[in-house]
């Protein structure tokens, strides 16, 4: 079975400097990788390039086996179509409902309204979000907005679910329910996650691995104890985790 993720020799430069400098990673499918580090590390920019809205300046992309730079249009929305994404700043439509948001990756789907409607129904619920179907995005909390970002990005089953800003809008209960819902999803579906955040302990009792970024640069990956072995000798490990306290 090929990485759900692997990036070989990434670099990407912004206005003249190298916001991305040699990354290097690989992820098997069905596990789970939180990028950590502190504003302007390169985590958006680096899942951006993962989603392939954008193309690195060198390097070789690989998601679920597919080199981003070899494929064209349809075979981008058909690699798109296996993943999903929870992006940083809120992407829900403001003259949609809920419900309306939800079934946006289900616009070009062969199923019936019968079967969209179950699978928003059973997504609903899942996230606890019964009831604000109609709803539009500016009634709902902060913390709901981010799960019908979620149930729509898990709405079609994706092999592979990039959430950006994994606790933003989320409070400790909130972050321990979605973690819940996402294990389960990972022991019955194998889904694989790639989550950004500030906090490396954000995914505490989780089996997942950490990569630490600090200035596009990858200072360190392993599992959360070797991050934090590690940071308790290496200054910089510990600047770019908890800004060097």
């Amino acid at each position: 079975m090929a990485d759900a993720l692997d990036l070989d020799g990434i670099f990407q430069h912004v206005k003249g400097r190298a916001a991305l400098s040699d990354i290097r990673l690989r992820l098997p499918q069905g596990d789970w990788l939180l990028i950590v580090g502190p504003n302007g590390a390169g985590k958006s920019l680096l899942m951006r390039l993962v989603l392939g809205l954008d193309s690195p300046s060198a390097g070789t992309i690989r998601v679920l086996g597919q080199d981003l730079a070899a494929l064209n249009g349809r075979a981008m929305r058909a690699l798109r179509a296996r993943m999903g994404a929870v992006l940083q700043g809120g992407s829900l439509l403001a003259g949609y409902s809920v419900l309306e948001n939800l079934l946006l990756p289900l616009r070009d789907s062969p199923m019936s309204r019968d079967q969209m409607a179950y699978e928003a129904r059973l997504v609903m619920t899942l996230l606890q979000l019964d009831g604000l179907e109609n709803h539009p995005p500016r009634a709902l909390s902060l913390g709901q907005q981010r799960r019908v970002e979620l149930a729509r990005a898990l709405i079609h089953r994706p092999s592979l679910l990039i959430w950006d800003g994994f606790s933003d809008g989320l409070d400790p209960a909130a972050i321990q329910e979605t973690l819940a819902v996402l294990a389960t999803l990972r022991e019955n579906t194998k889904l694989t996650l790639i989550a950004t955040d500030n906090r490396p302990d954000i995914l505490a009792g989780a089996d997942y691995r950490v990569a630490v970024l600090d200035r596009g640069r990858l200072l360190f990956e392993g599992s959360a104890e070797a991050v934090i072995a590690a940071s308790a000798s290496r200054l910089d490990l510990r600047a770019a985790l908890w800004g060097g306290m």
